[in-house]
């Protein structure tokens, strides 16, 4: 394994990788999209001097659909309402999602159904590359857990393996949805991939957000290989603007 890249095994009790043409009820790929691996990385270590590129993805268990019935509120809860709560905490309100409204209605709840995957394990090999800002002044300075020294894919690479191993996160990861949270180990030889080889279609790569054109999703033809999937950029994304579009975008978190 090259210095520059890491291998983690990601699993969880749940997880819903939602297919973007299902509008209403949630249906979920089989298998983890290159974004939600980023994703996991980046509640581990994300620095913008450097960015995830994933390279693929191995199924360890096989795959189990499961579908569930799930209540969720039509509401959020503002930010306003939230500063509000932070300085007066006998104001707060949570949002139920069996809230009666004035008109006699239970508004707020709607019941929804769910195709996710169901005990799911994951092996996750991914490299870093630096991004324009590495090697330049930092307007904070280094940060209490990151070695001093020049911006360099094995540092990022060390302080990432530091992380997992001391199961350190900025965020819990999760496997799709917030909720779905999920378990990141190090990896060793007697993960083995699944025995299953099958074409999944066009799968979500990333969306490129871009404030002049406008966020767009990039997908990418998926295929399973007894128990992979190739997702390198180099490799599935054909067009050469549009891959340069999507690892730009992944550098902003």
């Amino acid at each position: 394994m090259s210095d520059y890249k890491v291998n983690v095994r990601v699993s969880g009790d749940w997880a819903c990788f939602t297919r973007p043409e299902m509008k209403v009820e949630r249906v979920s790929y089989p298998v983890m999209t290159p974004s939600a691996a980023r994703g996991v990385l980046e509640a581990i270590l994300w620095k913008p001097q450097m960015r995830w590129v994933i390279e693929r993805i191995a199924v360890l268990k096989p795959i189990q659909f499961q579908a569930i019935r799930r209540n969720e509120v039509q509401s959020k809860i503002s930010a306003g309402a939230v500063g509000k709560w932070m300085k007066n905490p006998e104001t707060f309100e949570p949002l139920m999602a069996d809230f009666m409204g004035d008109d006699g209605d239970r508004s707020e709840r709607t019941q929804r159904n769910t195709l996710m995957l169901r005990d799911v394990s994951y092996l996750i090999k991914a490299r870093v590359q630096l991004t324009p800002l590495a090697l330049k002044p930092r307007k904070s300075g280094i940060d209490v857990d990151e070695n001093p020294g020049a911006d360099t894919e094995i540092k990022y690479v060390s302080m990432f393996n530091r992380r997992v191993e001391k199961g350190q996160c900025w965020q819990r990861p999760y496997l799709g949805c917030r909720e779905l949270v999920a378990e990141v180990h190090p990896a060793n030889e007697m993960h083995m991939p699944i025995d299953d080889t099958r074409d999944i279609g066009l799968m979500l790569y990333d969306i490129i957000f871009d404030k002049t054109k406008g966020n767009r999703p990039v997908f990418f033809q998926a295929r399973l290989e007894k128990g992979t999937m190739i997702c390198d950029p180099d490799h599935v994304l054909i067009d050469a603007v549009e891959r340069e579009e999507v690892l730009a975008c992944s550098s902003k978190g």
